[in-house]
């Protein structure tokens, strides 16, 4: 396994790496240093060891702040996909009931047609009862 050597505040560390992880390694500590360079003002009155502790804490009080976000992120992304299901469940429900009411206008329109052939034979009988009618009416009138 390699070995990284670097230079953190005066003293110098050595870190096993694997291979491929070699560029990440660096960047982090290129960034660490950067978090560190926060605390020049405190070097010479507190030790090393103290200012990394700090660094350390503020990374820490950063990773919460990050964990504590995603956690809200989370639970706004679980509200969405409540609100998705019913969503969706509503536009089942749209769907059957448009179903529902192509079927009811289909059936209607059968029964209009059902109706209207009705009517015709009612109007057709009514006209042949209305000559029946006449007819003996006239026979009695002729006797």
């Amino acid at each position: 396994m390699p070995i990284l050597e670097i230079n953190i505040l005066g003293s110098k560390i050595e870190i096993n790496y694997q291979i491929d992880e070699k560029d990440k390694l660096i960047k982090l500590i290129e960034q660490f240093k950067l978090k560190l360079s926060e605390y020049g003002n405190l070097k010479g009155r507190f030790s090393d060891n103290k200012i990394i502790f700090l660094a350390a804490l503020k990374a820490e009080d950063n990773i919460n702040e990050l964990e504590k976000i995603i956690d809200d992120q989370k639970k706004i992304i679980d509200s969405l996909n409540t609100h998705q299901g019913q969503i969706d469940n509503k536009i089942k429900e749209i769907v059957n009931l448009k179903d529902q009411l192509s079927l009811l206008d289909n059936k209607n329109k059968g029964l209009e047609e059902h109706n209207t052939i009705t009517m015709k034979e009612y109007e057709r009988l009514n006209n042949k009862l209305i000559k029946l009618i006449d007819k003996i009416i006239e026979t009695n009138n002729n006797d």
